[in-house]
């Protein structure tokens, strides 16, 4: 090959270079174009707000994959259960105020409806209670009208919660006998005293009537005189302890011995449960003391202070009550943990201070006995169930150290009333008064009467200057010659 042919090569090989060149050049350019505007897309599309999916675009995985609730920590509070399955406030408060009651309690409730088919009852239940009328006493054959009435509360067992026709089936009959057993079965483990009435007397014992339940006193449990037969005893009242108690057969054994030796202790608890202040009582007179009296009120011995037994004060009860003598007292305290009662008399007389007002006012003098002294005076004895204070500066007209100096206990004395105070329960009294008022009646008495003055009147005046008048006029003229007589003289000589 000449040169001049390489040369022609060379110069081809470089031109099919360059446009090769060229290629790539525009490819470059083309995939920088098609970045950019890739990245504009990308910026204009992450500007725009992003949609929610729908809920329609996932209902295939609702359906299919089950939720699996997070298990969430003990101190987050629980999750609020949806609203509409939530009870309405007005539902939820009538809701509340009903009871919660299960078949075999024993509640109380009140009789709203009686009639031949039954008894309703409410029972503070959503359904009311029905009785029927077996159900109702131990006597079958009573009419329910007999047993209850509307209104009435009372206690019954629960022996359905509900039945065909929406009632609480109850029995009367059987809380009753559910409140009999757990009655005795309390005074077993207490060991308390019962009551029965024998109603019926047999060979190896007594039939009783304890609480509702026929119960057993056998012949060696029974406290009897030598000799004294069982039948004594039919109808009579015995106190009683339970011995034995047996529920499922329904076997109660009693005794009246064991129970006698307590019948006193029995009583007095009884009365003490049934005392209240403010009740009137009637008793004896038990003992007489120097501070009191003390009244038997039936097995219970109460005190009457010597204070609260007349309005009046007293040295000695003995002076108001006499040993064995019957009569009403007033309940002023009872002390049921130390077995103390205290009684009153006074409360049952009238209050002499009620009508004090109206037998003395001040200024009036009357009669008194002298009872008792005290430092700042003596008490005193007035009519009427009263008692007035002498203070110690109103005893005597001249000062004295102690009321001993002026009076003596038992003396009867004049005084002036000087106050009458009913809502405190004082009257003053004044023996210096009586004496000072009597001495003014004597200096009066002593001193001679005053000649009386005569009237004066406007004539008796005018007569009584006319008079002087006249008396000057003729000493004027007695005057007159003398003078003259004496100037003449004067001249003669």
């Amino acid at each position: 090959m000449t040169r001049e042919e390489l040369k022609a090569t060379e110069i081809e090989n470089t031109k099919g270079q360059d446009e090769f060149l060229e290629v790539e050049e525009l490819i470059k350019e083309t995939l920088e174009e098609s970045k950019l505007l890739n990245k504009k897309e990308e910026e204009k599309a992450a500007a725009l707000p992003k949609e929610e999916p729908k809920k329609s675009d996932f209902k295939a995985t609702t359906i299919n994959l089950p939720k699996k609730e997070p298990i969430e920590p003990q101190t987050q509070a629980p999750k609020k259960a949806p609203q509409t399955t939530a009870p309405k406030p007005a539902e939820a408060s009538y809701e509340a105020t009903f009871k919660e009651y299960k078949a075999g309690d024993v509640v109380s409730g009140t009789v709203i409806k009686v009639d031949q088919s039954g008894v309703l009852v409410d029972i503070k239940y959503k359904a009311d209670g029905f009785i029927l009328p077996d159900q109702l006493s131990e006597k079958s054959s009573a009419s329910p009208l007999d047993i209850v009435k509307v209104g009435d509360v009372i206690n019954v067992f629960i022996e359905n919660l509900e039945n065909k026709e929406g009632y609480v089936v109850l029995s009367k009959a059987r809380a009753d006998d559910e409140i009999r057993w757990k009655k005795a079965f309390d005074a077993y483990k207490k060991k308390t005293l019962l009551e029965g009435k024998v109603v019926q007397a047999l060979q190896g014992g007594l039939v009783v009537e304890c609480e509702g339940i026929r119960g057993f006193i056998p012949a060696s449990q029974v406290l009897k005189k030598s000799g004294e037969p069982l039948e004594s005893f039919k109808n009579k009242t015995l106190p009683v302890k339970v011995l034995e108690i047996n529920r499922r057969q329904g076997k109660i054994v009693l005794s009246h011995k064991l129970a006698a030796g307590e019948k006193e202790r029995f009583k007095s608890s009884k009365l003490f449960d049934d005392l209240e202040v403010g009740q009137v009582r009637h008793g004896k007179v038990s003992s007489i003391k120097s501070f009191g009296a003390f009244v038997d009120i039936g097995g219970i011995e109460g005190l009457i202070h010597l204070s609260e037994l007349c309005w009046k004060r007293v040295k000695h009860p003995s002076e108001v009550v006499k040993m064995g003598q019957q009569l009403d007292v007033f309940v002023l305290g009872v002390d049921k943990v130390n077995k103390k009662v205290a009684l009153g008399l006074k409360e049952l007389q009238p209050d002499p201070w009620v009508n004090a007002a109206e037998h003395y006012k001040a200024g009036q003098v009357v009669k008194v006995k002298i009872l008792r002294f005290a430092k700042f005076g003596a008490f005193a004895e007035l009519d009427h169930s009263l008692e007035g204070l002498i203070h110690i500066s109103e005893m005597a007209k001249e000062r004295i150290q102690k009321p001993e100096d002026a009076a003596k206990i038992g003396d009867v004395v004049e005084v002036k009333i000087l106050r009458v105070l009913p809502e405190e329960q004082r009257i003053g009294l004044s023996i210096k008064g009586v004496l000072i008022q009597k001495e003014k009646e004597e200096m009066k008495k002593s001193q001679p009467p005053k000649e009386e003055t005569p009237k004066v009147t406007i004539g008796d005046i005018i007569a009584q200057k006319e008079k002087e008048k006249t008396e000057r006029e003729a000493e004027e003229e007695t005057e007159e010659p003398t003078e003259q007589v004496v100037d003449n003289q004067e001249e003669a000589s």
